[in-house]
C-alpha cells in the first residue's frame, strides 16, 4: 500500500535551485573543482602508501599473509567507524569533519615518518597505521558526498561520478609507477613524506572549498541533543529507518552489495590465476588494460549527460560486467582475460558512477550521511566475508580438486580443463554465473527497472 502511495507521487524535478542559478553556476563548478582536488590528492596518496607498504611488509616477512592482514585490518577499521561517519555528516558541521579526519591522518602519517627515519618502525605499527588511515577516510567520505549532493543539481550527479572515477583510474595507472621510482630512492620514508605533503595540500584545498560553499552545503546548523554513541545510533537507526519505508532502494542496497562480492572476490583472485601459468609481465598488461577501460568507463559518464534511466545503465552495464567474469574463468589465454578485464571496469566503473547518482538523487538530505554511511558499511562487510572466505575456497577446495587426478578432474575438469590455476577460474566462472544469473532476475523485475519513478527524489529546500 505504501509503495502504491510512493508510485503516485512524481519524482521531484531538478529544476533551478541555488546551485543552479546563472550566479550561483561558476560558484557551484570552482567549488566542485577544488572538491575534486582535494580528493585525488587524498586517493594519491592512500595508493602510494597502500602498495609502498605491501612492498615494504613483503620485504621485511617474506608472507603474502602478513600484507593481507593490512588490508584486513583497515577494511575492519573502516566498517566500525561508518556508524559515526553519517551521525558526523548529518550533525555537525562538515568542513570541521573532514578537517579533523585530515589532520588525524597528518599526525599519523607524521609519526610513522619520524619513526622511520629513526628505525622503530615495525609492522605492527604499519597495521595501526593502515587501520587508522582507513577508519579516518571512512569518516570524512560520507561529509563530502552530502556537501557535493547539496550543490551540485541533479541532473549532472553521474557526471560527479565519473569525473570521480576518472580521476581515481588516473591515480591506479600512476601511482604504482610513482610508489616504485620513489621506494627505490627514498625508502618507505620518502614515500610517507610525499604523502604528508599530499594530505596538507588536500586538506587546505577541500578546507577552502567547504568554506565557500555556504552554511546550506556545510551543515552543522541541528543542535545534537545526544552524545556521540547516541548519535551513531541514530544515525543508522534512520537509515534503517529509510529503508524500511522504501522496499525498492531496501532491495537496491541488497542487490548493489551481492554483485560487489562477486565483484571483488573475482578482482581480488585475478593476481594468482594469472600468476599460476603466466609471468607477472601478463599480469601487468591484463591489469593495465583492465584500468584503461574503467578509464574510458568513467570518462564516457563525465562527458555524457546521463539525466535518466540510471537504473537501466546499472542493471546493462552489471550484465555485461558479470559475463566477462564468466568468460575470464573460462579462458587461458591474456588476450581473452585483457579484453574481459577490460569489459568489466569499463561497465563497472559506468554502474558505480550510475548508482552513486542514483542515492544522491534519492536519499532524503537529513539523512544523506547515515544512507551513505550504510551503503558503504555493506560494501566493506561484503569485502571482510571475501578477504576471509575467498582466498581459502580457492586454495583449499578448488585448486586441489581440479588439478590431475583431484576430486573433480574427471567432472568438472572434463570441459572445464584442470591444473594450475583452474580451480581459481572455476570459481570466476560460477560468480560471473551466479551474478549474471542475479542481473537477469533484476532486469526482469518490472518495478526494479523502475525505481527511478516509483521512488520520489528528495526534495531540496
Amino acid at each position: 500500500m505504501q509503495e502504491a502511495t510512493v508510485e503516485q507521487a512524481p519524482a521531484s524535478a531538478s529544476g533551478p535551485t541555488s546551485a543552479t542559478s546563472p550566479q550561483a553556476a561558476p560558484r557551484a563548478r570552482s567549488t566542485f573543482a577544488l572538491l575534486w582536488l582535494s580528493e585525488t590528492a587524498f586517493d594519491l596518496g592512500t595508493t602510494l602508501v597502500s602498495f609502498a607498504v605491501g612492498v615494504w611488509i613483503f620485504s621485511q616477512t617474506g608472507s603474502a599473509q602478513d600484507y593481507s592482514l593490512s588490508i584486513l585490518f583497515a577494511v575492519l577499521a573502516g566498517m566500525l567507524a561508518t556508524p559515526f561517519a553519517g551521525a558526523f555528516a548529518d550533525r555537525y558541521d562538515r568542513r570541521w569533519v573532514v578537517l579533523c579526519c585530515d589532520l588525524g591522518a597528518i599526525a599519523g602519517t607524521f609519526a610513522i615518518v619520524t619513526a622511520l627515519v629513526y628505525g622503530r618502525a615495525g609492522i605492527g605499527a604499519l597495521y595501526l597505521y593502515a587501520a587508522a588511515a582507513s577508519a579516518l577516510g571512512a569518516l570524512r567520505r560520507p561529509a563530502i558526498r552530502v556537501a557535493i549532493s547539496r550543490f551540485v543539481p541533479k541532473d549532472r550527479f553521474a557526471q560527479v561520478g565519473g569525473l570521480t572515477g576518472v580521476s581515481r583510474a588516473l591515480v591506479q595507472v600512476g601511482a604504482p609507477t610513482a610508489a616504485g621510482f620513489l621506494m627505490a630512492r627514498l625508502g618507505l620514508q620518502g614515500v610517507m613524506a610525499t604523502q604528508l605533503c599530499l594530505l596538507l595540500g588536500g586538506a587546505a584545498l577541500m578546507f577552502a572549498a567547504l568554506t565557500r560553499a555556504g552554511d546550506r552545503v556545510r551543515g552543522g546548523t541541528i543542535a545534537a541533543k545526544t552524545g556521540l554513541l547516541g548519535g551513531a545510533m541514530n544515525s543508522f537507526g534512520g537509515a534503517f529507518g529509510y529503508l524500511r519505508e522504501q522496499p525498492l532502494m531496501r532491495a537496491l542496497l541488497l542487490y548493489g552489495a551481492l554483485v560487489q562480492c562477486l565483484m571483488v572476490l573475482a578482482t581480488t583472485l585475478l593476481t594468482p590465476m594469472v600468476l599460476s601459468t603466466h609471468s607477472s609481465d601478463v599480469l601487468g598488461l591484463v591489469m593495465s588494460v583492465g584500468i584503461v577501460g574503467g578509464l574510458l568507463g568513467s570518462i564516457v559518464v563525465a562527458t555524457a549527460w546521463i539525466r535518466r534511466n540510471l537504473m537501466h545503465w546499472i542493471l546493462a552495464c552489471d550484465a555485461l560486467q558479470c559475463a566477462a567474469v564468466l568468460i575470464a574463468g573460462y579462458a587461458t589465454g591474456p588476450a581473452w582475460w585483457c579484453a574481459t578485464a577490460f569489459v568489466c571496469l569499463f561497465c563497472g566503473s559506468t554502474s558505480v558512477a550510475c548508482s552513486h547518482a542514483l542515492w544522491m538523487r534519492k536519499a532524503p538530505l537529513s539523512r544523506q550521511g547515515s544512507i551513505f554511511s550504510l551503503v558503504a558499511a555493506s560494501n566493506m562487510l561484503v569485502m571482510c566475508v571475501v578477504l576471509l572466505i575467498g582466498s581459502w575456497l580457492a586454495d583449499a577446495v578448488l585448486e586441489p580438486a581440479l588439478r590431475e587426478g583431484g576430486a573433480l578432474d574427471a567432472t568438472v575438469g572434463g570441459w572445464f580443463g584442470s591444473g594450475r590455476g583452474r580451480g581459481i577460474g572455476f570459481l570466476f566462472f560460477v560468480s560471473g554465473a551466479i551474478g549474471l544469473a542475479l542481473t537477469s532476475f533484476a532486469l526482469a523485475s518490472r518495478r526494479l527497472r523502475r525505481l527511478e519513478t516509483l521512488v520520489a527524489d528528495r526534495c531540496d529546500p
